[in-house]
């Protein structure tokens, strides 16, 4: 892969980690209470909970390379070439423009009211041209600043005939996991 400027919401990796503590505490509880049986019954429901918190807030980002902006949302990746991007939007979070559609980023939420009063007073990262970059740079988590970025790089013209297609992929490793811890849970609480 290549290097890349890479963007996270702030919080996202603290959500993470809280869904992974709630699902240790839940698991400790019921072996302390119940033991093994209770675990087994119910030690799915935790689990879940932690593959959650890993697809949904751990895994999704933008990667914005020399060839073009990478989407991770929960279950799959988008890969945009640069002349695929017609545009970007941020009203509810950072949204890529392509010929026919658009592709939202889940891992870009728009701010809060509080998040945008506090970047008022913030400066600007100052990242790294794409052509200079040797390793991944961390970017912020501000749609406003990767969409700025975007628009500076991006080659396509909105209604131009003929656009490369975003091409989009489901993701095993998240589906499968959250198919099989929820799958789990449905057999172990019917059960």
């Amino acid at each position: 892969m290549q290097p890349a400027v890479v963007f996270r919401a702030p919080t996202s990796r603290v959500y993470a980690v809280v869904t992974w503590v709630i699902a240790v505490v839940v698991l400790l509880a019921l072996a302390l209470e119940g033991g093994s049986s209770a675990l087994l019954a119910y030690g799915a429901l935790p689990a879940v909970l932690a593959a959650m918190g890993w697809a949904a807030f751990w895994r999704p980002l933008v990667r914005v390379e020399r060839g073009g902006v990478r989407v991770v949302n929960v279950l799959s990746t988008t890969w945009l070439p640069w002349s695929a991007v017609t545009g970007t939007r941020t009203r509810w979070g950072l949204e890529l423009l392509v010929d026919g559609g658009k592709v939202g980023a889940w891992g870009l939420p728009a701010r809060s009211a509080l998040g945008r009063w506090l970047g008022r007073r913030r400066e600007e990262p100052a990242l790294p041209r794409l052509d200079r970059l040797t390793a991944d740079v961390a970017g912020g988590g501000d749609p406003a600043v990767v969409a700025r970025l975007i628009d500076q790089h991006r080659t396509g013209r909105p209604g131009a005939a003929g656009l490369p297609r975003p091409q989009r992929r489901l993701d095993a490793a998240p589906a499968a996991l959250l198919l099989a811890t929820t799958g789990l849970a449905i057999v172990t609480v019917l059960l």
